[in-house]
């Protein structure tokens, strides 16, 4: 038996459909009002099994229910977290992050559970100007970081903590992640804006992969016993614009073809925020929401394929490409034909 937080978000949902494809028994914790059927025929349309998927309804918040909900299992599979680039959120993504992952850690300490993968973030790491990001590039706070960076950050801490105090550990760090989800959400939400037909495109660059290949790198490394690693988990770098134009060609609609300046993004998030002021709804985007995505960022992405490969293990990440190609289907499911 695993245990599984987040089991109906992004990443979680694609990890619970490969633990039941590998065989194992899954207890999955979720809130009462979490969408458990989406999950559930999100693994009818895989065609897989869910007799061995068991729900548990509680909070990440609760340490002692979290003691019972994992007795008996033999792994921690962690994927729950809050991503916002809001101001008002930060203390709020301090607690489900950073505070959630503590009492995690705290429960399986006490319950005995000894491996626990941890779903970081690639903003959990540092940047050096001039290389792309690794594994061993160490954080450093700044005024350009972000506050879900830092909550990342102190989250991973609170993994680490558990290796120090006799648990078996290893984190992911993927950049960002694509696949079938809430798409009105975080990075979901890209497909959202192409299929509104968004003519603008930030000029940066990031990192991409897909969240079935996230879900497959946790299970893979963990089966190897890959405890006491951290691995960046990225399939490309690529530019949002190349990204919005391979969401455009598989939607069937124009793609966005006029750049959005530096001086841009900076009025949008000004006006954003005199709009919230003004009206008191929450603005959609931030000055670290809109900085973000000016920005170039690259990622390494070698230390996983060398590492499986030490052990035997081919691994091969899934074209970006690819992923957009085979999530379309679902983001016309949930948003309706595109608008010629």
């Amino acid at each position: 038996m695993v245990f599984v937080t987040g089991a109906t978000g992004l990443v979680g949902r694609y990890l619970v459909d490969e633990l039941l494809r590998n065989g194992e028994h899954v207890r999955a914790l979720c809130r009462p009002q979490s969408d458990r059927q989406a999950v559930h025929a999100f693994l009818a349309k895989a065609g897989t099994d869910d007799a061995r998927l068991e729900w548990v309804e509680g909070s990440l918040h609760d340490g002692l229910f979290l003691e019972e909900a994992m007795a008996g299992c033999q792994r921690v599979f962690h994927c729950a977290a809050m991503v916002s680039f809001h101001p008002k959120d930060a203390e709020t993504m301090m607690r489900i992050n950073r505070d959630a992952a503590g009492l995690v850690v705290n429960a399986m300490l006490h319950t005995g559970v000894e491996e626990l993968v941890h779903v970081s973030s690639v903003a959990a790491l540092g940047r050096k100007p001039g290389e792309p990001v690794h594994e061993d590039v160490p954080f450093e706070d700044s005024r350009d970081v972000s506050q879900y960076a830092r909550s990342k950050f102190a989250a991973e801490l609170e993994a680490w903590r558990g290796q120090e105090e006799g648990l078996r550990v290893l984190a992911v760090n993927p950049v960002i992640v694509l696949g079938e989800g809430d798409f009105s959400r975080s990075s979901s939400m890209l497909f959202t804006l192409v299929h509104r037909g968004l003519s603008w495109y930030p000029i940066g660059t990031n990192g991409f992969v897909a969240a079935r290949d996230v879900a497959r790198a946790c299970t893979v490394l963990s089966n190897q016993g890959c405890w006491g690693e951290r691995f960046v988990l990225c399939a490309e770098n690529a530019s949002y614009q190349q990204l919005m134009v391979w969401m455009a060609e598989a939607l069937g609609v124009p793609a966005p073809s006029r750049p959005l300046k530096a001086w841009m993004l900076g009025a949008a998030w000004r006006l954003s925020a005199l709009w919230e002021r003004l009206t008191g709804r929450r603005a959609p985007i931030s000055k670290e929401s809109v900085e973000n995505t000016s920005k170039d960022h690259r990622y390494a992405t070698t230390k996983l394929e060398d590492v499986l490969k030490a052990k035997g293990v081919d691994w091969a990440y899934e074209p970006v490409q690819t992923t957009i190609q085979t999530t379309v289907p679902a983001v016309l499911n949930a948003l309706g034909p595109v608008k010629k």
